[in-house]
């Protein structure tokens, strides 16, 4: 039992080393070689089996995860990183904190900031594209329009009545009102908004559009809609996205090039 609680006890000491031995070392988010052989020693002087050693590793790959979407964009050689540490440790997306959507994201925004936009396949887009046009992003979308409702009518003036004959009586004075209205964001259609190198459009069950970046004067995102002001359109373009970051840098890219 003593000798037990002793191995215990050294296991645990051992692993705890382990643990920070492997934290000092992914400081700068990478192992190199001779880090490996350092924590392959401690591993055995400690008598540290893979079981044991399991969680240190999925929680190396999240701190490194964590670390690389810090600053909200992932380079070609944190990717890189990511990909070789998992590969080392045999630990899978499925395994740690990794989120697709965020690294799509931010490895978009790392590339875009390097002047490259991304080039992706959309099979049931099922639209016609032009020569040499190439699609850069599509996502869900919902094409909004501003609508005003009346909430209330509020009637006030100096009014009477002058009797004028058995139960007949003419009324006098002038009666006037006011309304009270209020504005929102109604769904005029839901589906995609795509963007290529020479146009964006929108591709919804009833409604589509679809213009080339020379024909926007302006575009502006807000919390509830990205607003398009295109060229003869008296009203802007309103359309929701789940995200606008991405969307919102291509189309610049494209218009300032």
């Amino acid at each position: 039992m003593l000798n037990f609680v002793k191995n215990f006890l050294v296991k645990q000491k051992s692993s705890k080393a382990y643990n920070e031995k492997l934290k000092e070392f992914l400081s700068d988010g990478k192992l190199d070689n001779k880090e490996k052989e350092e924590l392959k020693k401690l591993a055995s002087e400690g008598d540290l089996q893979e079981k044991d050693l399991q969680e240190a590793h999925k929680k190396a790959c999240s701190l490194t995860f964590d670390e690389i979407t810090k600053d909200g964009r992932i380079t070609e050689e944190e990717r890189t990183a990511l990909q070789e540490l998992m590969n080392y440790f045999e630990v899978e997306q499925k395994d740690f904190n990794f989120d697709q959507k965020t690294f799509n994201k931010f490895y978009t925004v790392g590339l875009i900031d390097k002047g490259i936009l991304p080039d992706i396949k959309v099979p049931d887009l099922n639209i016609i594209f032009k020569k040499d046009e190439i699609i850069h992003w599509c996502c869900p979308a919902s094409l909004r329009k501003i609508k005003r409702v009346v909430n209330r009518i509020n009637y006030g003036g100096f009014t009477g009545s002058v009797k004028i004959g058995l139960g007949v009586r003419y009324r006098v004075g002038s009666l006037g009102y006011s309304t009270q209205s209020s504005e929102f964001l109604a769904t005029e259609d839901t589906g995609v908004l795509w963007l290529t190198n020479q146009r964006i459009g929108f591709k919804g069950a009833r409604k589509n559009f679809a213009f080339p970046y020379t024909k926007i004067h302006s575009f502006e995102a807000s919390s509830t809609a990205l607003s398009i002001s295109k060229e003869g359109k008296e009203t802007p373009i309103l359309v929701s996205l789940d995200d606008y970051d991405v969307p919102c840098m291509i189309i610049s890219s494209i218009i300032n090039k």
